[in-house]
């Protein structure tokens, strides 16, 4: 049997900005792309979803009002092209890189504009505690990228085991753990977002 490229040259897989832009939806969806590689994402589980879709809804209920409040949007799902250089990069640093944070909060975007990394608040990732790509390479890129506020939605299950809220140090341009929420979700985001909800109602169907 002979094995694909790939299987024994992970390398090979690699994308241009133009040909992920020339792909179909479907196969968009099911990858992110780092320096150029193909990262492929596993569908999210029911518990996943609900979860996200409810603190989607929690986050755009906290957003500022008034005349002079700063417009400030919520987003599932979307990709997030990197501005800064990739801190894991052992290339030349300008390959092709995005993200797709599971909910991102963020200044409001004109329309047609895409989604950088310079536009985000808060990036925030639901995730098992053993994937360590959400606690490792995720938590230094988006530091690298400015991205003030990581927060990690640890999952047990269809359960949510506890919230981990990372603060950027912009001195050193890395994530400091302030506080991991057991319980319930209380903080205060930027721009006056001021956030209080329970583990129950995050996972509430």
């Amino acid at each position: 049997m002979s094995l694909p490229t790939w299987a024994t040259d992970p390398s090979s897989l690699v994308v241009t900005e133009e040909q992920y832009e020339a792909l179909p939806p479907e196969v968009c969806r099911t990858i992110e792309v780092v320096d150029g590689r193909v990262v492929f994402c596993e569908s999210p589980t029911p518990g996943h979803q609900r979860v996200s879709r409810n603190l989607t809804m929690t986050l755009l209920v906290a957003r500022p009002d008034g005349v002079d409040a700063p417009c400030i949007d919520v987003l599932q799902d979307t990709d997030m092209r990197f501005r800064s250089r990739n801190p894991h990069s052992t290339r030349d640093g300008k390959k092709f890189t995005f993200r797709r944070p599971d909910i991102s909060v963020l200044r409001c975007l004109k329309p047609g504009e895409r989604l950088w990394s310079d536009d985000v608040l808060v990036a925030i990732e639901i995730t098992s505690s053993d994937v360590e790509v959400d606690f490792n390479d995720k938590r230094a890129e988006y530091a690298a990228q400015g991205i003030p506020v990581y927060l990690i939605v640890v999952m047990d299950g269809d359960r949510i085991h506890s919230i981990e809220e990372y603060r950027l140090d912009w001195s050193g341009r890395n994530y400091q753990l302030v506080f991991s929420h057991r319980g319930s979700l209380v903080t205060d985001l930027p721009e006056a977002m001021k956030v209080s909800v329970s583990f129950e109602d995050l996972e509430r169907i």
